[in-house]
């Protein structure tokens, strides 16, 4: 099983996902890997543990159910997944008709010591505002940044997560990095 994960990256993606479509300990390799993965992702747009954990169960069903329908087209088994979660985001969004604020309370610190309790304070503080700035941005450029910034996907996995061209990837992901900015620079 170790064999197939390096790190960040899932050696021979193409080769499980063939094999997951008949054997499940293909499967449980790609769910292993992308689990952690999909849930922070959703995790940072919802801000609620339970809600996020409904969520990811329902977008690993989805996968699991489709999975014979999974073709490699140009873009990888990775993006198809992003792009089931950000579909299942959208359809949660549109059920609830509002999104939910991120609750800073929820979010577990990275282990790294015992800050002091400025530093930690601090730290809290710039993550405060950086969660409200992404909040006040238009939903497209937050869900750019998201997946490009949280879920550490390329412009061409995220090109094929939205159904847009790797071009305007980066022409939306200049614009919001720059509407970010501008908004950072003003918040007090």
């Amino acid at each position: 099983m170790d064999e197939y994960i390096q790190s960040d990256i899932l050696e021979n993606e193409k080769e499980l996902v063939t094999r997951a479509k008949k054997d499940e300990q293909a499967f449980t390799i790609l769910y292993d890997f992308y689990f952690p993965k999909i849930y922070r992702y959703i995790f940072t747009r919802i801000g609620n543990h339970d809600t996020t954990e409904d969520l990811v169960s329902q977008i690993f069903l989805k996968v699991f159910t489709n999975l014979n329908s999974y073709s490699y087209q140009g873009y990888s088994f990775g993006a198809w997944v992003y792009k089931i979660a950000t579909n299942t985001l959208i359809d949660y969004y549109r059920r609830e008709s509002r999104k939910k604020e991120v609750c800073l309370n929820n979010i577990k610190d990275m282990p790294s010591g015992n800050p002091l309790p400025l530093v930690e304070m601090e730290i809290k503080e710039k993550r405060r505002k950086v969660n409200v700035i992404l909040r006040q941005l238009p939903y497209k450029y937050q869900e750019i940044l998201y997946l490009r910034f949280f879920a550490d996907k390329s412009n061409k996995e995220i090109a094929a997560a939205l159904k847009i061209s790797i071009n305007n990837v980066r022409v939306i992901t200049h614009r919001a990095l720059k509407q970010f900015k501008e908004n950072y620079d003003k918040f007090h």
